[in-house]
């Protein structure tokens, strides 16, 4: 791994954009992830062109400040420093845009929208396990954590794989696939707890309500974490993300986002799948003899929390209070507070 994140920009990027050239008109793009879009950049350092092919992966251009995420889950901070608010995790492989670096830190972008500061020897800016090389398929893991072993069998570990970590595959035995790996290494991940998705630039396929509700089943008991991802602690509203995305559907990181996503349906119509949004006692009411709760007069809802719905009346959530991945009921309070609205995602 480079001890510092800094390129030669001008060489390698006209070094790959040949390459890419190249590939194409061997290949006609076949095996390729890329989403591609012409941009009009006319202040390209890399060659100054009226127009230029800039592949993005979820949303990340590859260009000469793309990185890839080295190890399986790395913090991104508020500020440069550990002591500072997390604002978000990145899985290993995924790409960040850096935007600016001080001190063995990086500004960077990540799939989510969220900006904030990773440390520089957690992201390498060789970028061709996701970009630039010829795949076969793109491998999904689905379980809570996959390992990736040296060997199709077994072997030495090469990364701990958390729910949501993508690869790109090369070659494949059996129910074995051999990926790329950032720091130009390979590694051997197979059985279940992972989807193959071909061709590699494809979307992960939508599945339905009920499977959205039984991946969050899978995190029951894990620890909270704030603005966590993975089962080594993760928080509300990433939960719901993480088992959204793996289920074929993006929605925002955060709470806010969350609340605006699907359609608003009525706590009585709630099903497996639906989200379930939690507010402070403080902020609603009770109406008398009838177990039914609204907004305080005068006082404006304050949405804590986020569950969803795996059945009947129970939702599952990351309770901040409770401190863990827990089963709550719509009609009963918990330390987090009471459910008081709905929405659905899935159709």
């Amino acid at each position: 791994m480079k001890p510092s994140y800094g390129r030669k920009r001008i060489g390698k990027a006209v070094v790959l954009l040949v390459t890419m050239v190249l590939f194409s008109m061997l290949t006609g793009g076949c095996g390729n992830r890329a989403m591609q879009t012409v941009l009009e950049d006319r202040g390209d350092k890399a060659g100054g062109e009226e127009g230029r092919t800039i592949e993005y992966i979820d949303g990340i251009p590859m260009d000469e400040n793309a990185a890839v995420v080295t190890v399986s889950v790395a913090d991104v901070y508020e500020e440069p420093g550990v002591k500072s608010l997390r604002v978000t995790q990145v899985l290993c492989n995924q790409p960040v845009s850096v935007i600016r670096q001080s001190n063995g830190w990086a500004m960077v972008k990540t799939i989510s929208g969220i900006t904030g500061w990773i440390r520089t020897k957690f992201i390498s800016d060789d970028i061709s396990s996701i970009s630039g090389r010829l795949y076969t398929y793109r491998i999904v893991v689905t379980s809570r954590e996959k390992t990736v072993y040296s060997r199709p069998g077994s072997g030495a570990t090469m990364v701990n794989a958390h729910m949501g970590t993508e690869f790109y595959a090369f070659n494949s035995s059996d129910d074995a696939y051999e990926v790329f790996l950032p720091g130009n290494r390979t590694g051997w991940i197979k059985g279940s707890g992972i989807i193959r998705i071909d061709p590699p630039n494809g979307e992960i396929p939508v599945t339905n309500a009920g499977d959205f509700a039984s991946t969050a089943l899978r995190f029951k008991g894990i620890s909270f974490m704030l603005n966590g991802l993975t089962s080594l602690g993760i928080d509300a509203p990433g939960l719901v993300y993480i088992c959204a995305r793996i289920n074929g559907i993006d929605l925002p990181i955060t709470l806010e986002g969350q609340m605006h996503s699907g359609v608003e349906i009525p706590l009585e119509k709630v099903q497996a799948g639906d989200l379930v949004f939690l507010a402070e006692k403080a902020s609603v009411q009770e109406t008398p003899g009838t177990g039914e709760t609204g907004e305080t007069e005068g006082e404006e809802l304050k949405i804590t929390s986020v569950g969803i719905c795996t059945g009947g009346s129970n939702y599952i959530y990351a309770g901040r209070k409770t401190g863990y991945v827990a089963i709550g009921d719509l009609y009963r309070e918990n330390p987090d507070g009471i459910a008081v609205m709905a929405r659905r995602i899935f159709d």
